[in-house]
């Protein structure tokens, strides 16, 4: 065996003997994150139940521009929504087409 073969022979088992270390210790982590959501759900199911289910949707949802409503706040869907203007987005939606059209349009 050459001299070339050792060496490239010492770097495979270098990265294998370091991707072993990774998975076991990314599955430790894993074990004992699951550990302390059990141990949670074991004290408060149904708080621990509703926090993994927000979570979930947080992950799910988090980059959608939606509303959801789940009916829950009173009578139909819908019942007590307050429509809002959201003015913090409006400067940034602007084209400079638009804000032309906006300033030059409605003065009579």
């Amino acid at each position: 065996m050459t001299a070339g073969a050792r060496g490239e022979a010492a770097r495979l088992l270098e990265e294998a003997e370091a991707y072993r270390a990774l998975a076991v210790n990314s599955a430790q982590g894993e074990a004992a994150r699951f550990l302390s959501v059990y141990e949670e759900y074991v004290k408060a199911p149904e708080v621990t139940r509703r926090r993994l289910y927000l979570e979930t949707m947080e992950k799910v949802l988090g980059g959608m521009n939606k509303v959801i409503l789940d009916g829950v706040s009173g009578g139909e869907a819908g019942q007590g929504v307050v429509p809002f203007l959201p003015l913090n987005e409006l400067g940034r939606n602007n084209t400079p087409q638009a804000g032309a059209a906006a300033t030059t349009g409605g003065t009579n």
